[in-house]
């Protein structure tokens, strides 16, 4: 105590010392330094900060201890707040005497004398190392989040083609079976799939077989139409095999109009039909 009232005018020792009693019960670090960047005032926090006792702190600055771009980096906040007169706050890198490197937020105020001119600086010290750390942690874990998802969209895309193949049978008959429950995104790929590959081989009759189907609804049976309805479109006759009973009986029961759709049972009286069909329209052609 007794350097500390060295660097500070006798006549205020005991409102210093009450000062110190003051700030020694923050648990931030604090810190004040005069004009030549010397601490002449800080608590207990700030030296545990700093990995040095009291005495060693002292009457010194920061060149003593700390790497050049650090100290570059202090003195210009301390400089900006004694020649502005106004506070400032910065995220900084501090060196421990082990060579840790810990990330600090620093708020410095003015030090200013009863006439307003500044005689130094204060600073207040949060200590963000760890929030640093868990931030970082929480950015590379997002950044993995971010590649698992798309890994498992990339993965999702495959699988949905594997899972709605448009497989071409003969020579302009393209066949579509269908396996599993169709809702509204699977449905979205079958039409893309389907009319993509219908489009790429001029394909003039897709066989669309039902029998892996679980369930066909009113949904479904909208999504069936509306493909039927899309390579008509492009020229291209559709049919629908796999009917079963119960999903006739269901339909029926729905009140869908198949009407105008060509269906037949299998998938060998679809395709016996297309052959057949496009004999026709070969003869002519002729």
């Amino acid at each position: 105590m007794n350097d500390t009232i060295s660097l500070i005018n006798p006549s205020d020792w005991k409102s210093f010392e009450l000062l110190q009693r003051v700030i020694d019960t923050v648990p931030d670090p604090i810190f004040v330094k005069d004009l030549q960047h010397r601490w002449i005032v800080f608590n207990p926090a700030f030296c545990q900060l700093m990995g040095r006792p009291y005495a060693d702190i002292i009457g010194h600055s920061d060149p003593d201890y700390f790497p050049a771009e650090q100290v570059k980096v202090f003195w210009e906040g301390d400089d900006r707040v004694v020649a502005t007169g106004l506070p400032i706050q910065n995220e900084e890198l501090l060196t421990q005497p082990d060579g840790t490197v810990r990330v600090i937020w620093t708020r410095k105020l003015p030090l200013k004398n009863d006439q307003g001119t500044a005689i130094g600086s204060c600073g207040i010290i949060t200590d963000i190392t760890d929030i640093r750390r868990r931030q970082e942690r929480v950015t590379a874990l997002e950044a993995e989040i971010t590649s698992q998802i798309e890994i498992i969209q990339a993965q999702n895309a495959m699988l949905d083609e594997l899972a709605v193949p448009v497989i071409q049978v003969w020579e302009d008959i393209l066949l579509l079976p269908l396996v599993g429950a169709i809702e509204s995104r699977r449905a979205a790929q079958v039409m893309e799939n389907l009319l993509e590959s219908v489009g790429r081989t001029s394909a003039q009759i897709v066989i669309i077989d039902i029998t892996g189907v679980p369930v066909v609804d009113t949904s479904v049976a909208s999504y069936l139409i509306r493909a039927v309805q899309a390579t008509q479109l492009l020229g291209c006759q559709s049919i629908l095999v796999g009917i079963s009973p119960e999903i006739a009986q269901t339909l029926v029961g729905l009140g869908v109009d198949f009407s105008r759709i060509t269906t037949r049972a299998t998938l060998q009286n679809g395709l016996e039909y297309a052959l057949k069909r496009l004999n026709y329209d070969v003869k002519l052609r002729q």
